[in-house]
């Protein structure tokens, strides 16, 4: 399996910047045309040159948030992840997610040495993300990785205890091994949506590379997420296989058609998707609370959020039900897809 000549075939499959933005790979797209010969759209070349300097600029904003914060800091997602693509500049990310023993008090050490919060809500997972003045990143102080509902996870203590150094280089910066990161990056991506991205499905083969797969699905049955994870590695060997092989795996053709297609899911898709993703809960008795308080998240005002603003939320979703996922989701009309 090449997940490069695969993420092509599906480039070539569309000329429609949008579609391949909704897919996360139009920086993949800005190299193989330049490879090709093609011309690049100006708007995809202010994307690339986005993509460089958050590349550029994490270690150093990483750096000065380690010389400011006491404790672990554990780097999920971002730059670990770009860091298994050919250049770093390929895989776009506009935020940093990091692991922290105290969210609230290092906000606060941030805030005081002159870090900015952004937005009014906050998430289960994470405070109010930072912006230092200057940087293209936000910066986002998790008290616990973004599990799915059903699933037993490490501890955050023992998150600590197992990290390894952080692909940035910087003393005192670290990260999951890559077993356990390529499961939560997984599971990161299933919360959002089952199958979401054909971006979050080539993550996850990256960061399983080099990974006894026995050793993943052992690790994943005991975290409660063996279903998921089993149906994400077939959809990956379906979708990247040598070839256009017809696709196998039940959840792509009938749930996953928008990524053998290249196409964005629209707003209703995207939440009845998100919904559905409880199906894979591990036991039937876990999945009827665990649809229900999906559907409740979903229609619940965030932390700090009030009825007068979710309604509002609620009331754009139904007009633009069935508008492309990705353009509402960049136009900022919904908070959560921050997290």
């Amino acid at each position: 399996m090449n997940v490069w000549a695969g993420a092509e075939r599906y480039i070539d499959r569309t000329a429609d910047v949008e579609r391949l933005r909704a897919h996360g790979i139009q920086l993949l797209a800005v190299r193989h045309w330049r490879a090709t010969g093609r011309s690049v759209p100006l708007d995809l070349i202010a994307d690339e040159r986005f993509s460089a300097i958050a590349a550029l600029s994490a270690p150093s904003l990483l750096g000065r948030i380690r010389c400011l914060l006491d404790g672990p800091l554990v780097v999920l997602k971002g730059p670990e992840v770009a860091a298994r693509y050919p250049d770093p500049a390929l895989r776009g990310y506009g935020d940093l997610d990091i692991l922290v023993p105290d969210p609230a008090g290092a906000q606060a050490v941030l805030v005081d040495a002159g870090f900015e919060l952004v937005d009014d809500y906050t998430f289960p997972h994470h405070d109010q993300p930072l912006h230092w003045p200057g940087s293209p990143l936000l910066v986002e102080l998790h008290r616990f990785p973004s599990w799915l509902r059903w699933m037993t996870p490490p501890s955050t203590a023992e998150l600590f205890a197992m990290a390894v150094p952080s692909a940035t280089g910087i003393d005192g910066v670290s990260t999951l091994p890559a077993r356990e990161h390529a499961l939560f990056v997984a599971a990161h991506s299933w919360r959002h949506a089952p199958l979401r991205r054909l971006i979050d499905l080539i993550d996850v083969a990256l960061m399983a590379e080099g990974v006894d797969p026995c050793e993943l699905d052992v690790l994943a049955r005991q975290w409660g997420m063996g279903r998921v994870w089993a149906t994400t590695t077939h959809a990956i060997a379906d979708l990247f296989s040598c070839g256009d092989a017809p696709v196998r795996s039940r959840a792509v053709r009938f749930g996953g058609r928008h990524l053998t297609t290249v196409r964005d899911r629209t707003v209703l898709e995207k939440h009845l998707a998100m919904w559905l993703g409880a199906l894979w809960a591990p036991t039937p008795s876990q999945i009827p609370r665990t649809l229900v308080a999906t559907i409740a998240d979903d229609v619940r005002p965030l932390l700090g959020e009030p009825w007068t603003s979710k309604l509002g939320r609620i009331g754009r979703a139904c007009r633009d039900a069935f508008s492309p996922w990705s353009i509402r989701d960049r136009a900022g009309t919904d908070r959560r897809t921050l997290s």
